[in-house]
């Protein structure tokens, strides 16, 4: 399937191998993996294509209210609902943000982890670039910030694939228009602050607004 909102297009999933037999993919609960993953077992599922595909997903243990692996949790049941193909079990592990370091250093033990147990061939993560002229912050916001130049950068410096690298959160929320995601889009959580509401604040809450005309559709967390 080629995505596109009519000046973009994307061709990852329609030139995904064929012979590929195993891929795993980082599902946050937010809207860009949800998307990822649906495109993913929607390609599989036309071309009835025998590839398994292992999700994982890390939580911050520091958030004690706002639980993102309840919205992993709910995005992975639906999804995997809609097809009728052989998904393992979502893999979910915990760390604790207590020293300032970045989102790989501490999923990537895991990313490494599940390959080898699993022999997994590829491993996937949807980052997005960020909204125009504001800088996206890294887990490590009082640090540093990523540019979109970076978010790209990055795409070539990890082992891992980045499908959505080049596009940014309006074009994933095009998608889920297009697509009739509704009821997908309602499990995602964006939000990284710690209570059971959105924030409206966190530059995540921003961006889903940006893009959506609207804060997290996450049914658990309302």
């Amino acid at each position: 399937m080629i995505l596109t909102d009519g000046t973009t297009s994307l061709d990852y999933f329609e030139t995904f191998p064929t012979d590929i037999k195993s891929v795993g993919l980082s599902l946050s609960g937010g809207a860009d993996s949800a998307l990822a993953f649906y495109c993913l077992l929607k390609t599989l599922s036309d071309r009835n294509q025998d590839t398994l595909v292992y999700t994982m997903h890390g939580y911050d243990t520091y958030r004690t209210v706002a639980r993102s692996y309840e919205a992993a949790d709910a995005v992975y049941e639906y999804i995997v609902s809609l097809f009728n193909i052989e998904v393992p079990p979502l893999h979910t592990f915990a760390f604790y943000k207590n020293k300032p370091v970045g989102k790989y250093e501490w999923f990537f033990p895991n990313y490494i982890y599940l390959k080898n147990k699993y022999n997994i061939e590829d491993m996937l993560d949807a980052m997005t670039l960020g909204m125009p002229d504001r800088k996206r912050p890294n887990w490590n916001e009082d640090k540093y910030d990523l540019t979109n130049e970076e978010v790209i950068a990055m795409s070539k410096e990890y082992p891992l694939r980045f499908p959505f690298a080049t596009v940014d959160k309006k074009f994933i929320a095009h998608q889920y228009k297009t697509l009739g995601l509704s009821d997908l889009s309602a499990l995602t959580s964006s939000c990284t602050g710690d209570q059971k509401l959105p924030c409206k604040k966190c530059w995540w809450c921003e961006e889903r607004y940006w893009a959506f005309k609207s804060y997290d559709g996450y049914k658990i967390r309302s």
